[in-house]
C-alpha cells in the first residue's frame, strides 16, 4: 500500500522537526531528531513530486483496486475519483439532491465506454440507501454474498460454479430492488453531450427489458399500456440542450418506487411507475449487455465489503 502525503501528515513532519532535543552525550545525534528531519525531507519530497498546490490527497492502492479519497475544501465531504476519467463522486449523494432522500452511500463507480473505439462517454456511480446497506444480510439470497455472485450469471444446470445456495447475477439486485429501498445512479459526462443521447439510451434499455418481460409472459395488457406510456413520459423529461462535461444527471429510485430524474440539483421529472424505476436500475447489473462492466465490478466489490463489516 502506498500513500501520498496529506496536510495532517505534513504538520506532523514539521512538529517532529521542531521538538527540542537533549543529547545525553556530547556530539551524539538524537534518534528523534534523525526521525524528525528525515520525515520532513521525505514529506517535502513527496509533496514536490506530486506537485500539490492547493489540496493534499490520501491515495491508497490495495488488492481491490485504486481507491482515491479526498476532502472537498469547500464542503469537507469525502469523495472517490474514477481513475479512468478523474471524475469525482461524493461518498454521500443525498446532500447534492433537491429531492429529500435518506443517506445514499456510494457503493461503486465505473466508466461507460461505447463503440469499437471504446470512447469514454461518462462515469457512473451507484448509491444505496444506508439503511439497506446495514440490512443486506437479511435479504433473501444474500446471506453468503461475495462479489463473484453478482458477476456470475445464474446457471440452469445443477452444478453451480460457485457451489452456493444463494442467488447470483442480476437476480441478486432484483431481490434488493423488490424492497422499499432508495437507490440512485449518478451520471457525469466525460465530454460534452446532449440530453437526447441519454434519453435514447434509457429508452432503448427499457424497451428491450419490456420486450423480454413480454416474452416471458410477465406483463398483462394493462401493464404493457402503462409501461409504454411511462416510457413516453420519461422521454419528455429531457430538454433539448447540452449536458456539459462534469455536470451531474441523477436517476433516483426513491423508497416508495418510481423514478426521479435530476440535473444539477433540479428535478426534470418524476414517474410513479414502479416498473420503470426498478428496471432502469437493473440495466446497470444485467447478466448480458451491461451498461458498464467496470461499474458492475466495482459495485460487486463494494457490496462484498459492506457484507464483511
Amino acid at each position: 500500500m502506498s500513500f501520498r502525503v496529506t496536510r495532517p501528515l505534513l504538520s506532523a513532519f514539521r512538529n517532529a522537526a521542531a521538538r527540542p532535543v537533549i543529547a545525553r552525550k556530547s556530539g551524539a545525534i538524537s534518534l528523534s531528531l534523525l526521525v524528525g528531519v528525515g520525515s520532513v525531507v521525505v514529506g517535502y519530497s513527496l509533496v514536490q513530486n506530486q506537485r500539490v498546490k492547493e489540496r493534499f490527497i490520501l491515495h491508497a492502492d490495495s488488492d481491490s483496486g485504486a481507491l482515491d479519497l479526498r476532502d472537498d475544501p469547500n464542503s469537507k465531504t469525502g469523495f472517490r475519483v474514477d481513475p479512468d476519467t478523474n471524475i469525482q463522486f461524493p461518498l454521500d449523494l443525498s446532500s447534492t439532491l433537491s429531492t429529500p432522500s435518506p443517506i445514499l452511500s456510494l457503493v461503486g463507480l465505473g466508466v461507460r465506454k461505447v463503440s469499437f473505439l471504446r470512447v469514454k462517454v461518462y462515469s457512473a456511480g451507484f448509491y444505496l440507501d444506508e439503511v439497506a446497506i446495514q440490512d443486506l444480510h437479511n435479504i433473501q439470497g444474500w446471506h453468503n454474498f461475495t462479489a463473484q455472485h453478482l458477476l456470475t450469471p445464474p446457471t440452469k444446470g445443477p452444478s453451480d460454479p460457485l457451489n452456493a445456495p444463494q442467488l447470483s447475477g442480476e437476480e441478486l439486485m432484483k431481490n434488493l430492488f423488490d424492497r422499499p429501498v432508495a437507490v440512485a445512479v449518478r451520471i457525469v459526462p466525460n465530454r460534452n453531450t446532449d440530453f437526447g443521447h441519454l434519453r435514447d439510451a434509457f429508452t432503448r434499455a427499457l424497451q428491450a427489458r419490456q420486450k423480454l418481460a413480454r416474452s416471458k409472459g410477465e406483463l398483462t395488457d394493462a401493464d404493457e399500456q402503462r409501461i409504454t406510456q411511462s416510457i413516453q413520459t420519461l422521454k419528455s423529461f429531457f430538454p433539448a440542450q447540452t449536458v456539459q462535461k462534469g455536470k451531474q444527471v441523477v436517476l433516483l429510485r426513491p423508497r416508495q418506487g418510481g423514478l426521479i430524474v435530476e440535473f444539477e440539483g433540479k428535478v426534470l421529472g418524476q414517474l410513479n411507475d414502479p416498473w420503470i424505476g426498478k428496471q432502469l436500475m437493473l440495466t446497470y447489473f444485467a447478466d448480458r449487455e451491461v451498461v458498464s462492466e467496470k461499474l458492475k465490478e466495482d459495485v460487486a466489490k463494494g457490496l462484498e465489503g459492506f457484507m464483511k463489516k
